[in-house]
């Protein structure tokens, strides 16, 4: 079995593939393939409004130079 450093749960992977489609969204239009998998995505119930909101803050943190864990002063 392979180890990995960090281990991270389904929803979680999901959910910040979907917050990183809403991004995409605000930036240009979707894709056919964009459509089919937030359409996926959707439908799954582990991934919830919560999850992709909180995927969101991740991923435009890291974008602006910050990470979640830092101390700003």
């Amino acid at each position: 079995m392979e180890s990995t450093f960090r281990s991270e749960s389904k929803c979680w992977r999901k959910s910040r593939i979907a917050a990183r489609l809403l991004l995409k969204m605000r930036r240009q239009s979707w894709s056919a393939r964009d459509r089919h998998l937030a359409t996926f995505l959707a439908d799954d119930p582990g991934v919830t409004n919560r999850l992709i909101d909180q995927a969101v803050s991740f991923l435009t943190a890291r974008k602006n130079g910050y990470r979640l864990l830092d101390k700003h002063d």
